[in-house]
């Protein structure tokens, strides 16, 4: 552009010196004289012009420069309010999703008004076993599965249960129970009640140093093997929602290896470690984990 402009501003000079030029030396007729007195004169005025020739230059290369050097500015300016922006977004987008979160948890939960609302009124079906010394080690969830040395605990009256009680409502006070044991029972329910309120509240039961050890449905290898052709869509889908057969037989969840271990240390359990991966038991796959209380170690360990 800077080529095209010198051009211009040249072209009517160099035009009229090019033709006197010519005109000079194509006119033997005039003296020699005079020809060099009108050429002396072209380039005195040519010095003249040059100056500011060369001004006009420089001031559009300077003009130039400043218009680079705001381009340059607004450019960055530019990128640092996008990146304020969305910065911005980023809060007021994660501000939205606990809201949402906050909303909904109240809705589903916020009509309990503390444990002691729930319909399931503790009975203890088998209060010698409470009573014996040793070891408080209760079975969540036992189901037809009651196991031996555990107070098995389920919401049904079913043959070996010794406690009928909801498991958010247990008859056990804050720091006494010293392990408690749960198989398929944590995919039972939502995400947001096991990490806010059920698993702190078994957390609470558990004296310093005991036990937490929990089974579960292996949704990672589950999906591994299924993707691979070696477990059926119906199993998997049978072990994922549940057989639904009656209200308490729905599932609301599955982990992985990692999100089992961090959802226990959020908590604050610690020493959390996978046991078992991968196990098969009937239909399913399951995992087991065992995590501690923090606090002095555990007579049962």
């Amino acid at each position: 552009m800077l080529k095209r402009f010198t051009k211009a501003l040249l072209r009517p000079f160099t035009r009229r010196l090019f033709w006197r030029v010519d005109t000079h030396i194509s006119a033997a007729a005039v003296p020699l004289e005079a020809r060099l007195s009108s050429l002396e004169r072209d380039v005195a005025a040519l010095k003249d012009y040059v100056p500011v020739l060369l001004n006009t230059i420089s001031s559009q290369n300077a003009a130039a420069r400043d218009y680079a050097r705001t381009r340059t500015h607004l450019e960055e300016r530019i990128i640092e309010l996008g990146n304020q922006l969305g910065e911005r977004l980023a809060q007021v987008e994660e501000r939205g999703e606990f809201i949402r979160r906050e909303t909904m948890f109240e809705m589903r939960y916020g009509r309990r008004e503390g444990i002691g609302s729930f319909d399931t009124e503790p009975r203890l079906m088998a209060p010698e076993k409470l009573a014996k010394e040793g070891a408080l080690r209760i079975n969540l969830g036992s189901g037809h599965i009651p196991l031996d040395g555990f107070l098995n605990v389920d919401g049904r009256p079913l043959p070996g249960i010794d406690v009928v009680a909801d498991v958010r409502r247990l008859p056990f006070d804050a720091g006494e129970v010293d392990e408690i044991y749960s198989a398929h029972l944590l995919e039972h329910f939502p995400i947001e009640e096991l990490t806010r309120s059920l698993l702190p509240y078994w957390f609470s039961l558990l004296r310093p140093g005991g036990r937490f050890v929990a089974v579960v449905p292996d949704a990672e290898t589950m999906a591994r093997e299924f993707a691979a052709g070696r477990y059926s869509f119906d199993d998997l889908r049978l072990v994922t929602f549940g057989e639904q057969e009656y209200d308490g037989d729905f599932h609301f969840t599955m982990f992985s290896h990692d999100s089992l271990v961090d959802l226990l240390r959020r908590v604050g359990f610690d020493e959390v470690r996978m046991a078992e991966t991968g196990r098969r038991n009937g239909a399913c796959y399951e995992m087991e984990v065992v995590a501690c209380k923090p606090g002095p170690e555990s007579a049962i360990r």
